[in-house]
């Protein structure tokens, strides 16, 4: 690793590997990654991407992504995305990623829940990883890019709204400056914060905790998306998501007496309310889904990632239904960008989950996840490589103080972080996940600033370390969507607060705003 480069990089899901791969070979690009570079949230997403199928399915695909977003999405990033799906498809195809094809060789579609008709592109189970995996490949390959495992960002370097590089960490906690005049954040999004999320656990805000210390606009952090159906287990970990695409090809949820409770093709957001309705009637942990409709042939072909994994818990989809339960999965609420994914900041570009352009509005559409992923961050490369010079002609000169310990000595009390951790998981999936109420969004703030108060002194009496950091980003984050939800009374969306059970007319078209000033080390 150098001292300096033209872009660095936070994040190797999809949305950090395109927007290096649409840079220019001129430019020297560092990517950081916290953990293997293949461990990316991009890596897990099982259904597929969506692609506009021609003119006469515009209006349809415009309609299903404002009606699942409950017409609170931006129409010019909607139509943005649409408009640039076939050129960013017509793209993966030259880079060799794969996607189903029918007999005759044409590219194969499949449904999900709130599209009114087939207009996403698949591979097996296991799109997500098709298409990053193979991005990677080629980032691999390039003279100009440069990945770095295990790094863990502590901070960007940011004065008089300009950035000028990162702060990051190392495997034996050494912590220095890296410069760049461009700084894109890729992170991903925050299901780390949630107990039972299909999240990797170190997918964990760590890009808005960062990005608020320096006084960036994040915006609609109560709309956190969940999945209706991810694996129920009694094993820990992160959840494993039954895709949106099992119930697009014809799969029931039945309640426990075995009998169909709920439209399974509904939004996201409904759908997933629907279920935890049925499980607190029936007083059961999870419901049923029921994949035997689509047939053996489909389950294996189709669907053989998803098989393999049922047969592991003791279920065999072919033969009996599988145990499901909602799970945290996405979030629609980020750092506030523009189309271009620019932040505020100068030199600094959020872009993927980890960033908010208003296309979800307030529940996003199956599958339009991978395709944002994409289509954003090559708007990023195109601007950052349009205004390089500009950025280095302004550049921060001022010197970076010589990083300190002060007083600081080594932890042996580990127990604390992980104690911290798992509550905040906990209490944020009971009080802050599917169904909201005052006095559990009251009382989950009180539990995150006792935590914040144990956080900032171990943070200042003991050598810091990669999981302490995390753990400040999870706690910070964990404060924003409480706050953010605190501020909505009413239900919309991905937000729906108990006490507030019907949308409030006053506040359609009204953005959930969070921008606190911190002060920065930098």
């Amino acid at each position: 690793m150098k001292e300096n480069y033209d872009v660095i990089i936070v994040g190797t899901g999809a949305a950090g590997l395109y927007c290096a791969l649409n840079l220019p070979s001129r430019m020297k690009v560092l990517m950081l990654t916290k953990q293997q570079a293949d461990q990316s949230d991009s890596f897990l997403a099982q259904g597929g991407i969506c692609m506009l199928r021609g003119e006469e399915d515009y209006n349809d695909y415009f309609e299903d992504t404002m009606r699942a977003g409950h017409y609170e999405n931006d129409a010019k990033a909607v139509e943005l995305m649409i408009r640039s799906s076939n050129s960013i498809i017509r793209d993966l195809l030259q880079r060799n990623v794969t996607f189903e094809r029918t007999e005759t060789g044409e590219l194969d579609f499949t449904r999900e829940g709130a599209h009114s008709q087939p207009r996403i592109l698949f591979y097996e189970d296991i799109t997500g990883k098709q298409i990053t995996q193979t991005l990677l490949n080629q980032a691999l390959t390039r003279d100009n890019i440069e990945i770095c495992e295990y790094m863990t960002m502590v901070d960007i370097i940011s004065k008089d709204n300009v950035c000028g590089g990162v702060i990051v960490m190392d495997e034996k906690n050494e912590v220095y400056p890296v410069r760049a005049p461009y700084v894109v954040l890729a992170c991903g999004g925050l299901g780390g914060l949630y107990k039972n999320s299909t999240n990797f656990p170190h997918i964990a805000g760590d890009g808005l905790g960062i990005a608020m210390k320096h006084q960036v606009v994040l915006e609609h952090l109560d709309y956190i998306q969940i999945h209706p159906t991810t694996l129920y287990s009694h094993k820990p970990g992160r959840r494993f998501l039954i895709s949106e695409s099992v119930r697009g090809e014809g799969a029931l949820l039945y309640d426990k007496n075995g009998q169909r409770f709920t439209n399974e093709l509904q939004p996201r957001d409904l759908l997933s309310q629907a279920i935890f309705a049925q499980m607190e009637k029936d007083g059961t942990d999870f419901v049923w889904e029921d994949m035997r409709p689509l047939g053996e042939e489909t389950i294996m072909k189709h669907f053989p990632n998803i098989f393999h994994r049922c047969v592991e818990e003791g279920f065999d989809p072919r033969k009996e239904p599988i145990p499901v339960v909602p799970g945290a999965h996405f979030s629609c609420g980020g750092v506030q960008t523009d189309l271009h994914g620019f932040s505020g900041i100068n030199g600094l570009y959020v872009v993927g989950e980890t960033a908010c352009t208003g296309l979800h509005g307030a529940n996003r559409l199956a599958s339009n996840s991978l395709l944002e992923a994409i289509v954003m961050p090559n708007r990023s490369a195109q601007h950052i490589a349009e205004n390089l010079e500009r950025l280095r002609s302004i550049r921060p000169s001022h010197a970076i103080p010589q990083w300190t310990t002060g007083d600081a000595r080594n932890s042996d009390e580990q127990i604390v972080i992980s104690h911290n951790w798992d509550e905040i998981r906990r209490f944020m999936w009971d009080y802050v996940g599917i169904v909201r109420t005052d006095k559990r969004l009251e009382r989950a703030k009180t539990r995150i600033r006792n935590i914040q108060k144990e956080i900032e002194k171990y943070y200042w009496d003991f050598h810091i370390t990669s999981d302490l950091i995390e753990l400040r980003n999870i706690a910070t984050v964990a404060e924003l969507i409480i706050d953010s939800a605190m501020l909505r009374h009413e239900s919309r969306g991905l937000h729906y607060n108990a006490d507030y059970p019907h949308r409030d007319p006053a506040m359609d078209g009204v953005d959930t705003i969070i921008q606190k000033p911190y002060s920065t080390q930098f």
